[in-house]
């Protein structure tokens, strides 16, 4: 069984939960609930669960206010949340999963079961979230790639390329180092969305830092800084032409 806790400051949101996981996560087990983040708190140094379920927003606190003063954790994270854009996308950069209000039968089994084969440690999960957090102003984030063998912390700067391989993607970083990751390429497009990435072709996501030269052609190439030359898609020669000024 899945020992798991719920934290969250709305009753009804607590209790429709409850009655989800009951009915439709039956090896998950509610240990214990509580209404704001000083509960929350008091709570987890009492009860070690395997699974906490943790609102993002609450009037006396943030769910990431409670996990600053637990300090350290041991068990998996699902953050409940309806709305911080921001939020949401530092919580995928490292591998933690949320999900949005209200919460729907299909999304709480998929996170409920990406939780219990969960590869990445918690403490490094939370290092890199709190490292992206502090910089909410900047580009200079880091990434938790899920592998087969367990996960890599990598600087988002240093990813020159992306390659579809199927449901895996493929990241080639500086110095041609190359890491096979369990996750789509149409995950990382969103995620790097604002990180200066660009999608040239169905299989390939590029960084635009790293563009030396583009070759014409049909829709034509690029050449990046690891030497490797990318075809561009006709239909997506365009907007590579506007993201460089062409």
């Amino acid at each position: 069984m899945t020992r798991t806790i719920l934290i969250d400051d709305e009753t009804n949101t607590r209790a429709a939960l409850r009655a989800l996981l009951e009915h439709y996560c039956p090896d998950v087990t509610i240990i214990g609930e509580a209404a704001s983040a000083e509960e929350g708190l008091q709570l987890l140094r009492e009860q070690t669960p395997d699974l906490l379920f943790l609102d993002v927003e609450m009037p006396l606190g943030s769910g990431f206010d409670l996990l600053d003063m637990l300090g350290s954790a041991s068990f998996d994270i699902i953050f409940t949340t309806a709305h911080d854009r921001y939020a949401l996308r530092a919580i995928k950069f490292c591998a933690l999963d949320y999900l949005l209000k209200p919460v729907g039968v299909a999304d709480l089994r998929e996170a409920v079961a990406k939780a219990q084969r969960q590869q990445a440690p918690v403490a490094a999960q939370l290092h890199t979230f709190y490292d992206n957090m502090r910089e909410r102003n900047g580009l200079t984030g880091k990434v938790v790639l899920p592998t087969m063998q367990g996960f890599e912390v990598v600087e988002v700067a240093r990813v020159v390329r992306c390659q579809s391989d199927d449901n895996y993607t493929l990241f080639v970083l500086e110095g041609k180092e190359r890491i096979l990751v369990s996750r789509t390429l149409k995950e990382y497009e969103e995620l790097f969305t604002d990180y200066g990435f660009i999608r040239i072709h169905q299989s390939h996501l590029i960084n635009a830092a790293h563009v030396k030269r583009y070759i014409k052609g049909s829709g034509g190439y690029v050449q990046l800084t690891d030497d490797s030359i990318i075809e561009v898609s006709r239909r997506k020669k365009e907007e590579l032409m506007k993201r460089f000024g062409a």
